[in-house]
């Protein structure tokens, strides 16, 4: 694929800035805070991990609470690595990472397994409180059964 073809990189400012807002997202999934992830997404901004998308402010909240609570994965921890992220327009920008999540894998809990391993793709718009997410997808590579 020519380089032309794979995207103007963000400013090195926006690369960090949008670093730490997808690394932000999983954090809080990943410590039990998942019903704040509103206030990184755009009011229209949705998520689509593993199901349907949950779109708006109150879908994600809600999910977010369920995650927190009933989680059908508990325990799960996320690891994103190889951040890249590109202009789209003016203030806006996509992003690609690798996910992957480890669950505990022995009945002690002292082992842990690759759960899900997959490419994240967020897309990103630069609003006047900061840059927001606009949606998250999780494509995964493989699941384990």
């Amino acid at each position: 694929m020519p380089l032309e073809q794979i995207g103007s990189l963000v400013a090195d400012s926006d690369h960090i800035q949008l670093t730490r807002l997808a690394l932000e997202v999983a954090w809080r999934v990943d410590i039990g805070q998942a019903e704040t992830l509103p206030e990184l997404f755009t009011e229209d901004g949705w998520i689509a991990t593993l199901g349907e998308p949950n779109v708006g402010h109150a879908a994600i909240r809600s999910w977010g609470q369920m995650m927190d609570t009933d989680s059908p994965i508990p325990g799960v921890r996320h690891v994103l690595t190889n951040f890249r992220f590109t202009a789209e327009g003016p203030d806006q920008a996509v992003g690609t990472m690798y996910i992957t999540a480890y669950l505990a894998g022995a009945p002690e809990g002292q082992t842990t397994v690759p759960f899900a391993m997959g490419t994240g793709t967020d897309h990103y718009r630069r609003t006047a409180d900061g840059w927001k997410v606009t949606s998250r997808t999780f494509t995964p590579h493989f699941l384990r059964e």
